[in-house]
């Protein structure tokens, strides 16, 4: 099925013709990690999607269960389950009996085990991970055969970034040969030369300490992206870029990271060039990044016990500077052709903290269909989803904008047409 995708502001989505499919009923769903913020956001969209849905948010202590309820009083359909996330027993007791089990315990960086993932092919349990960390989802790969002998569908980085970001990059390469050929597209018919992910959140994104805590170990990661096929090593925090994110971002600086679509992205669509940026707001946030990354060494930075210290004692400040600056989210991710044309698209969302759970219960929703196949993939395969229009449908609910295979003018804050297909910024 090949959808053209342009949704943006409040008119009728294109996905509207996408069928959706059916799910079993009454399916049983177990969050570990159900009750931090993109748990409970998760939790909430699936309620949205799949009203009958049996939701178990599996935590520590019954108190983060109050309090998930508490910030999201919708959940209170939903059930606790107390587990322990590195007890792989404890795991296989909680989802023993459910239909899928979906892992957004973060941060992923400097984890040693797989053990939810180790339980669902156990239990047989299809698997579904937010995961944000190279090392992490290789690891997670590496159970490829395990999960195959089991007959257990799974998916890693399956989030927004990584996540819907990955599809974008696939579909638009799925979709770039058999496009017509438009003035206001950029479809080329030749082979992909680099692609760029770019990506934008306005301070946390609403998505509490987890993410800072992400971010600082990241910092402490060194950055692996491709150039013509081979593989360069920078520092993290680094190689600053513009990038136009549209009207509704502007123009804001991101930063190279480590971050696993580089990888993936390099296997599975073997493209020669390949790299990811993050930036956020206020400017001077990623300033701090970037002196954080130079003269902390690096050996701390990689501490997680550290890092989470760190960004609890900083948290009520953050959240302070977040009610100032909100929790927009963009991505915006460039596939450049060896004609030297573009194929663009631009997701942007004005709440990070819904977006999240938007997209990762669309991948909850596309595994309970039976879409994955046995085995643990990348979002980008098209064993982990065949039907990417699907995903993207339900991945853009509430998006500000959602474009595809646009070229660069037709998502640019303030393009100029001067004629004869000339564009000026």
């Amino acid at each position: 099925m090949r959808v053209c995708c342009s949704v943006s502001g409040k008119s009728a989505s294109p996905f509207d013709a996408v069928v959706v499919p059916s799910v079993p009923r009454r399916p049983k769903i177990v969050l570990v990690g159900g009750t931090g913020r993109v748990g409970s956001s998760t939790a909430s969209n699936l309620l949205r999607t799949i009203p009958e849905a049996e939701i178990v948010l599996g935590s520590r202590t019954r108190d983060t269960f109050e309090n998930a309820l508490l910030r999201r009083p919708e959940l209170s359909s939903t059930k606790h389950i107390q587990l322990e996330i590195d007890d792989q027993q404890s795991i296989e007791r909680a989802i023993r009996d459910a239909d899928l089990v979906v892992h957004t315990a973060g941060p992923f960086q400097r984890k040693m085990s797989c053990s939810v993932l180790d339980a669902a092919i156990t239990c047989k349990v299809p698997y579904l991970d937010v995961c944000d960390d190279t090392l992490y989802s290789r690891d997670a790969r590496s159970r490829m055969e395990k999960a195959k002998t089991a007959g257990v569908p799974a998916i890693t980085t399956g989030g927004i970034y990584p996540g819907v970001s990955n599809v974008m990059a696939a579909y638009m390469l799925e979709t770039a040969a058999d496009s017509p050929q438009e003035e206001s597209a950029a479809m080329p018919p030749s082979n992909p030369d680099r692609i760029l992910y770019s990506y934008f959140t306005a301070g946390t994104g609403g998505a509490g300490p987890t993410i800072l805590e992400t971010t600082f170990l990241l910092a402490g990661e060194p950055v692996v992206a491709f150039k013509e096929g081979v593989p360069v090593t920078l520092e993290p925090v680094s190689n600053r870029r513009v990038v136009d994110f549209g009207r509704a971002v502007g123009k804001r600086g991101v930063y190279l990271y480590s971050l696993p679509e580089v990888a993936s992205g390099r296997e599975v669509f073997n493209v020669p060039s390949i790299s990811a940026r993050f930036g956020t707001a206020p400017e001077p946030w990623n300033w701090g990044m970037v002196v954080l990354a130079r003269l902390v060494p690096r050996s701390t930075l990689q501490n997680r016990a550290i890092v989470s210290a760190i960004a609890k004692v900083l948290d009520p400040f953050i959240r302070l500077v977040d009610g100032i600056v909100g929790e927009q989210v963009a991505m915006l991710v460039e596939v450049e052709f060896s004609d030297k044309k573009i194929a663009a698209g631009l997701f942007v969302h004005d709440k990070l903290s819904e977006s999240v759970g938007a997209s990762t219960a669309a991948f909850a929703y596309c595994l309970l269909a039976g879409e994955t196949k046995p085995g643990v993939w990348y979002p980008e395969q098209e064993e982990a989803i065949p039907n990417r229009p699907l995903l993207l449908k339900l991945a853009s609910h509430g998006t500000k904008q959602f474009l595809l295979n646009k070229s660069p003018w037709e998502i640019e804050s303030d393009p100029v047409q001067l004629g004869f297909g000339i564009y000026i910024q």
